[in-house]
């Protein structure tokens, strides 16, 4: 059943037999036969045309939904070790961590534990929590509202980020030129984290609200006077805004990021050690 679990996820991320089977490194006839096997043992259709292409059933999309974490399980049982003897792990970050300071925190814990290696991926935080829950990622670097136990997540806090308001035109003058200010959108994961405090800041209560999806963007339109901002204070740091450009929040609004992963990772010993650096490494960046 793991083979024909396999091939139905990469049939799922490809869209077709041929690309799947390239993934897979098998042949297009070892494939549909794994599929054909999967298919008779859960006793319901897989796939169905869509198009020139194929897509999954409901049926087999409610299944892998059930089925991607076990086999992820399953995989890690077998603590995969190269020749090398060094263990992999596939870590995702939210976008704006790793457009910032992400990757070089990342870089100094591992360096301090042997025999560990990490595969990046990048996405939005909402988007890391859902793949490490899925079982498609080992651990997410994010803004998770998930306490430190909740499901089949494990969660550690590593540090606590201040969001910064940029100042219009990076230039405290400009700031009164317009009542907008500019900030991430609602659904993400840093606005549900700060939002409560937010509304009830002095600085902000009567703005003008423009959401957008990105912090990068956001600093570029507030260069360009289209509004004040919020942004990470990493961001601010990253690309070298003049520290008359942007200020502090007063009382400090932050957003906590998180180490999330499946309870049967996080007690992985490589892991909590790698925790343990992320945490105290974290410490210097602020």
């Amino acid at each position: 059943m793991l083979e024909g679990i396999e091939a139905l996820i990469a049939l799922e991320r490809t869209g077709t037999i041929s690309e799947a089977a390239a993934q897979l490194r098998l042949t297009q006839s070892a494939v549909t036969k794994r599929l054909q096997a999967l298919q008779n043992e859960v006793n319901f259709k897989l796939i169905e045309p869509d198009g020139r292409r194929v897509k999954l059933t409901q049926q087999a999309q409610d299944f892998l939904l059930r089925a991607r974490p076990l086999v992820t399980e399953l995989k890690s049982l077998k603590q995969f070790k190269p020749e090398n003897g060094i263990t992999r792990y596939s870590i995702a970050l939210a976008d704006s961590i790793a457009a910032t300071w992400g990757p070089k925190l990342i870089k100094q814990a591992s360096r301090k534990i042997k025999n560990i290696e990490f595969d990046l991926h990048v996405h939005r935080s909402t988007l890391v929590e859902e793949n490490v829950k899925l079982g498609r990622y080992d651990l997410g670097l994010c803004i998770s509202l998930s306490s430190a136990s909740s499901g089949n997540l494990f969660s550690t806090r590593i540090t606590e980020e201040p969001l910064v308001f940029v100042y219009n035109k990076f230039d405290e003058d400009a700031a009164g030129e317009t009542s907008k200010v500019i900030t991430i959108e609602k659904n993400s994961g840093t606005w549900r984290n700060m939002e409560d405090r937010l509304l009830k800041n002095s600085k902000v209560k009567s703005a003008d609200f423009v959401y957008v999806e990105s912090f990068a963007a956001i600093s570029q339109m507030v260069k360009e006077g289209f509004g004040n901002g919020i942004i990470p204070l990493g961001l601010a740091q990253h690309l070298n805004i003049p520290k008359k450009g942007f200020t502090a929040f007063s009382p400090a609004i932050s957003r906590e990021i998180k180490l999330i992963s499946r309870k049967s990772i996080a007690t992985q010993d490589p892991i909590q050690e790698f925790t343990k650096q992320l945490t105290e490494l974290s410490q210097n960046i602020f």
